[in-house]
C-alpha cells in the first residue's frame, strides 16, 4: 500500500493554496489526484514565492503527489474531456467562485449523469450566495470578515496573521471532508456535493477560543480575556522564548523555576481564574524576572519544573532543530539530478496502511496529460487532434 487513499481518484481544479493544498495532502496519503489546469492560463501559484525553471516554491509546495493534465475549460470539447475523467473519478475539487461551475456545465447534477458516486467539493470564500459571494477572494479578506485581523491589533491597529491561515485550515477541512464522504459513500453508495466557505471555516476555527465570549447567551457569567492575551514571547537576555502556564501547578513550576514563589500567596494570582482576570499584570511582573535568564537558561529551569517553553526558532533554524531532526520531518523529493526540493512529510503516521516515503515531484504543466488521457481510453489520434484544436497540451 502506498497510502490509506491508494485506489482513490481525485479531480483537482483548485487554484493557489485553499484547494491545492488539500489535494496535496490526499495525494501524500495515497489518492491519484489529477491536477487540471489551463494550458494558458495556469495555476497563479506557478509564479508565487521563488523559481526555478517554470515553477514557484509555493506551487511546488502545494501540489506535490500530483500528475498534471492542462486542459482548457473554455474551450469547446474540452467538456467531453473532462467528463471522460469523472466516469472513473471519485471526488472532484474546485474553489471557483459561485457561478463558474454553471458557466462550465460542471455543476454537481451534470457530473452525476457520468458517474452517480462522484463526490464533488467546491470551496468558496463567503458562501454560495449572499452579499459577499461574488467577491474574488483571498486570505486577508476572510481574516478580515472573521475578526482575525482583529484578534492581532498592537494599540487598537489590526494586523493580519504573516501566513496564509484562512486558505490552509480551509484546505485541511476539505480533506478531511472529502475523506468523511467517502466513508459515507461506502455505507449508502451514493455520492454528494460538499459546499465549504473559508468564511464558516475561518469562524470554526476561531470560536473556541478567539470568540468565546460570545459563546453564552443570557446572563450568570462575565467576560474575560482572550486566552491568547497570555501568550507574548518571552524576551530572555539573549532572545526568546515561548512559555504557557496554564493550571496551578504549571504558574507553580514557573514562580519556582524563577524564584518568584512569593506570586503563589498573593491573591491576584491565586486561582486560574484570578490570573486570567488580572493576566495583563501577572505578566508584567513575570516578563521583567524573565530578562535575567538566557533562553536556554530559562528552558531548561522550566523543563526541570515541567513547565511548557520552547526556543523561538528563527526561520532559519526551524529544520535545524533537534525535535524536527528527530521525526525525520523534512524529507528530500528527487525527480532527476536537475530538480529536487524538500518539504514536510505527511504528518499523519499510519500503521497498517503507511504513506509512501517517496512522495511524488510536483508537476510540471501537461507533463502527464497524454498519460492521463490514455488511461481514460483516449487513442493517441484523439489526443493529438486534442493538442491540435488546443483544447489539451502535451509536452
Amino acid at each position: 500500500m502506498s497510502g490509506p487513499l491508494e485506489g482513490v481518484k481525485i479531480i483537482d481544479l483548485s487554484t493557489i493554496v485553499s484547494g491545492p493544498l488539500a489535494g496535496s495532502l490526499l495525494g501524500d496519503q495515497g489518492a491519484d489526484v489529477i491536477k487540471i489546469e489551463s494550458p494558458t492560463r495556469p495555476d497563479n501559484a506557478r509564479f508565487m514565492g521563488p523559481i526555478r525553471g517554470e515553477n514557484g516554491a509555493l506551487f511546488a509546495a502545494a501540489n506535490r503527489s500530483k500528475r498534471s493534465l492542462a486542459l482548457d475549460l473554455k474551450k469547446e470539447g474540452s467538456s467531453d474531456v473532462l467528463f471522460k475523467l469523472v466516469e472513473g473519478a471519485d471526488v472532484i475539487l474546485d474553489n471557483f467562485r459561485p457561478g463558474i461551475l454553471k458557466k462550465l456545465g460542471l455543476e454537481y447534477e451534470d457530473l452525476k449523469k457520468y458517474n452517480s458516486q462522484i463526490i464533488q467539493l467546491s470551496i468558496t470564500g463567503y458562501g454560495v450566495d449572499g452579499p459577499y459571494s461574488k467577491r474574488r477572494v483571498y486570505d486577508p479578506l476572510i481574516q478580515a470578515t472573521a475578526g482575525i485581523a482583529d484578534t492581532q491589533s498592537i494599540e487598537g491597529a489590526p494586523k493580519f496573521v504573516k501566513t496564509l491561515m484562512c486558505d490552509k485550515i480551509t484546505s485541511l477541512t476539505a480533506a478531511q471532508s472529502i475523506t468523511a464522504a467517502l466513508y459515507a459513500r461506502e455505507k449508502t453508495k451514493e455520492g454528494q456535493k460538499i459546499n465549504l466557505s473559508m468564511l464558516d471555516t475561518a469562524l470554526y476555527f476561531m470560536w473556541s477560543d478567539n470568540m468565546y465570549n460570545y459563546t453564552w447567551k443570557g446572563d450568570g457569567w462575565d467576560p474575560i480575556p482572550n486566552i491568547a492575551d497570555f501568550y507574548e514571547p518571552v524576551k530572555t537576555k539573549d532572545g526568546y522564548i515561548a512559555l504557557v502556564a496554564i493550571n496551578d501547578v504549571e504558574f507553580s513550576g514557573v514562580c519556582k523555576a524563577i524564584g518568584k514563589e512569593d506570586l503563589l500567596t498573593d491573591e491576584r494570582f491565586s486561582t486560574m481564574q484570578n490570573r486570567m482576570k488580572n493576566a495583563l499584570e501577572m505578566q508584567k511582573i513575570l516578563l521583567n524576572s524573565y530578562t535575567s535568564f538566557t533562553s536556554k537558561e530559562l528552558v531548561d529551569r522550566m523543563d526541570e519544573n515541567d513547565v511548557p517553553s520552547a526556543i523561538i526558532n528563527k526561520l532559519d533554524e526551524v529544520i535545524d532543530d533537534p525535535q524536527v531532526t528527530n521525526n525525520k520531518t523534512i524529507i528530500s523529493i528527487t525527480k532527476n539530478e536537475n530538480d529536487s526540493m524538500q518539504s514536510p512529510r505527511s504528518p499523519a503516521q499510519f500503521s497498517s496502511t503507511p504513506c509512501s516515503v517517496d512522495h511524488k515531484y510536483m508537476p510540471n504543466l501537461g507533463e502527464h496529460s497524454k498519460e492521463v488521457l490514455l488511461e481514460c481510453g483516449f487513442s493517441d489520434d484523439q489526443i493529438n487532434d486534442l493538442a491540435d484544436k488546443k483544447i489539451i497540451a502535451v509536452r
